[in-house]
């Protein structure tokens, strides 16, 4: 439902100005914490992905983006992470902009990849302009782990534009 709400919106914001377009583009994240214990903990990144960096792949000048939007956000865990993870909150901020959330989920289906629920209205061009923009996924733990976990995650991006 909630790809069906980014697509409908991305084709609205087309259809109201002729000389949009959109595309879409995967980001791959890596996020890391170590000495996790029982409860609530949290993983992050650096950003790795700028406006411009998403622009320079559609051959366009940053400044003609519109706005980035999530159409899906997967979280992969290994056997033993998923053991003792209930629930995942996937959020992104940075220097100049608030704290977002960009999907959850909870109870955690069978399985080791899990497509979050995404919030109904984001979008993170804001945040992929500002140099100081952070990952941040947090996860319950039902019990202590004390390496460090490292959860791959893959969001697929629509990116409207002016041509």
């Amino acid at each position: 439902m909630k790809k069906l709400w980014a697509l409908v919106l991305a084709l609205f914001t087309l259809a109201g100005c002729a000389e949009m377009s959109s595309a879409e583009q995967t980001l791959s994240l890596e996020l890391t914490g170590e000495m996790l214990f029982s409860g609530a903990n949290t993983l992050s990144m650096q950003a790795n992905t700028s406006a411009i960096s998403l622009a320079e792949g559609l051959n366009i000048e940053a400044e003609k983006l519109v706005s980035v939007g999530v159409l899906e956000a997967i979280i992969e865990l290994d056997a033993e992470q998923k053991q003792i993870t209930e629930s995942l909150l996937l959020q992104i901020v940075s220097d100049q902009e608030e704290m977002t959330t960009i999907g959850t989920l909870s109870p955690l289906p069978e399985g080791n990849a899990f497509s979050l629920n995404l919030a109904n209205e984001m979008d993170l061009l804001p945040y992929l302009k500002d140099e100081g923009t952070t990952w941040v996924l947090d996860l319950n733990l039902s019990e202590d782990y004390m390496g460090e976990m490292i959860v791959p995650a893959e969001l697929n991006l629509v990116i409207n534009y002016q041509e």
